[in-house]
């Protein structure tokens, strides 16, 4: 089944996002703190006066966020530019990306393989030239945990 997608990455690694669950891709601006927050939470980013909280997915999937650049020195510059931004649990929510590669429609969608047991991972596609993991973002976080998120931003 062929399914369009938002290519994005994390790192070296890509990733993919059914584009129907994405709602808007914003460049990342100011970020606002919040207190007490779960360590894979960036903060808070308002778009059109809506607080959205963000989360880190290079914390959530476990990735290093520090990239080695062609030079072999240590870069930051492309870490977290931009948001997707989605609906998880009846909530917005946005994911950082470091950055934007396609949209493309991804056919030939393998399942993870057996050892893979995270349940956001929908699947795999291997392209001639990389790969591709392709996420379910209802996936990426509990329910419970978009209700605690919602419960950080309302205090």
């Amino acid at each position: 089944m062929a399914v369009q997608v938002v290519v994005f990455s994390l790192g070296q690694e890509e990733y993919a996002m059914p584009i129907d669950v994405v709602r808007e891709i914003t460049r990342l601006g100011e970020v606002s703190t919040i207190p007490n927050a779960p360590s894979y939470v960036c903060g808070l980013i308002t778009i059109r006066g809506v607080a959205i909280p963000l989360i880190d997915l290079h914390v959530r999937f476990g990735i290093d966020p520090i990239k080695m650049t062609t030079e072999g020195s240590d870069s930051q510059e492309d870490q977290n530019t931009f948001a997707l931004i989605t609906e998880v649990h009846g909530n917005h929510v946005g994911f950082a990306v470091d950055k934007l590669r396609e949209v493309r429609i991804l056919e030939n969608i393998v399942p993870p393989p057996s050892l893979v047991t995270d349940p956001f991972i929908g699947g795999v596609v291997n392209l001639s030239d990389r790969i591709i993991i392709k996420l379910i973002p209802e996936q990426i976080l509990e329910s419970d945990e978009v209700k605690e998120l919602g419960q950080l931003i309302s205090h």
